[in-house]
């Protein structure tokens, strides 16, 4: 269990109500005891909403800034109970591996899978837009779940727990992980850092434990009452466990949409909550849009009795004939959005956004060490290399992560290897990345493109 996969049990730098844990014997000893996990107590989680701009073409296409602020609500485990649910996430996944394959659906979920190492969304992106293409004539529904996480039925996703464990009854150390993220516990990390100061006040200290005992944190738990998921409903988003949990709730989901569409001669994909469903017309003597329609609706239907709901706003159905994709909400043409590329029906390119992203976090790189440049007088801007590892070609073959560049590069090769028929747009996409990049700086890189 802990051979391949120790880089995961990495000792993280950062604040919580328990001290750093590293993965020695005592540890692991600890995780793989039944016992110990069954009766081990689960610090609060700290929730931390993380506020982001979100790309927005309708802004974009008006003359306006093209962000809108989006935000996140993350919840993070403590160090010992974060290793816990990293080894029990292992245990949970493969349990799911099995289940999929028994029920013939291991291409079907490919979110957060232990099996699917080495393939990426990319992968998956590639390998849906290259299917589209071969079926020729095709309707597609590309849909989000509303509130993934915040919605699964907490008696329905232990149900689906156990029918994937083939077992009538949890054991008392899965019922303690089950119970640990459903009847969750929480602090807002603004109260933490109001009542207790802010993070950089302990790092400069060297510190990374919010109380130095135990009986300091329960007097802090009297004087600030923590709060509870008391609702039947809703995990945690963020915890090493939750993807994995969130996947055998939709197991039922998944097996039933797969029947149905398969039956259409289609097939149906789940990444996490956003889902795509492919049907050639060619099916039943030429499917046409009202008999898709009933299809759609089966489809939504289904979601519903599994105790999903559709995110409207976010789910569109196309149909694709000749090289081209028809919206048929707008009647006119468009493009699929999926696991970060676009699709017109002939080229596939990185999303907008993400493109924009790229240049604007260069921008604001460069012009901070543009500013502490003219506050000290100093000769040349600092954070060059960090400039150069992100944002030029100089990152690519950087250490573990590359950079965007690097991301780029490399699904223009899968999609040109996996999907040959359409025209692969995305290093094309950052073809004057230099010269762009050299204008924000100011001065000319020394670097081949």
């Amino acid at each position: 269990m802990f051979d391949d996969n120790e880089e995961k049990y990495i000792s993280k730098r950062y604040l919580h109500f328990d001290k750093r844990v590293h993965l020695n014997g005592k540890i692991k000893n600890y995780l793989m005891n039944p016992d110990k996990v069954a009766s081990h107590a689960f610090f609060p989680l700290i929730y931390f909403p993380l506020e982001f701009e979100k790309f927005n073409e309708e802004k974009k296409r008006l003359g306006e800034r093209p962000v809108k602020s989006k935000k996140r609500e993350i919840m993070y485990a403590s160090h010992l109970d974060n290793f816990v649910y990293k080894y029990y996430a292992e245990k949970l996944n493969d349990y799911y591996n099995f289940w999929l394959e028994r029920n013939n659906l291991d291409e079907c979920s490919i979110a957060y899978r232990n099996n699917k190492k080495g393939r990426s969304s990319i992968h998956f992106s590639a390998e849906v837009i290259s299917t589209i293409c071969n079926f020729k004539n095709c309707y597609i529904i590309v849909g989000d779940f509303e509130d993934f996480f915040g919605s699964l039925d907490h008696q329905l996703l232990k149900k689906r727990l156990s029918n994937v464990m083939e077992t009538e009854r949890l054991a008392d150390d899965w019922y303690n992980i089950f119970k640990s993220v459903t009847k969750y516990s929480f602090y807002e990390k603004s109260v933490l850092e109001s009542n207790l100061g802010k993070d950089r006040k302990f790092f400069e200290k060297k510190k990374f434990i919010y109380f130095e005992s135990v009986k300091d944190f329960r007097d802090f738990k009297k004087k600030h009452k923590v709060q509870r998921n008391d609702e039947a409903f809703g995990i945690p988003q963020g915890t090493a466990i939750s993807a994995v949990m969130a996947n055998v709730y939709a197991s039922t989901l998944d097996k039933d949409l797969n029947e149905l569409v398969r039956e259409l001669g289609g097939f149906y994909r789940r990444y996490s909550d956003d889902f795509i469903v492919v049907i050639p017309k060619y099916f039943y003597n030429e499917l046409e849009l009202t008999k898709f329609i009933n299809v759609k609706a089966d489809i939504f239907k289904t979601i519903k009795e599994h105790g999903l709901k559709i995110n409207a706003d976010k789910t569109d159905c196309f149909y694709f004939s000749e090289n081209k994709i028809v919206d048929l909400k707008k009647l006119n043409f468009g493009k699929i959005d999926y696991l970060g590329f676009q699709f017109n029906g002939s080229s596939v390119r990185m999303r907008e956004k993400s493109i924009y992203k790229f240049y604007r976090k260069a921008y604001s790189l460069i012009k901070k060490g543009k500013d502490v440049q003219a506050e000290k007088g100093l000769q040349k801007p600092i954070y060059r290399r960090r400039i150069y590892r992100l944002y030029t070609d100089l990152g690519v073959e950087a250490p573990n992560h590359g950079n965007f560049i690097s991301y780029a590069k490399k699904a223009q090769f899968i999609f040109d290897r996996d999907s040959p028929k359409t025209n692969n747009l995305m290093m094309w996409q950052l073809e004057n990345r230099k010269k762009k990049v050299e204008k924000m700086l100011g001065y000319k890189i020394h670097t081949k493109v």
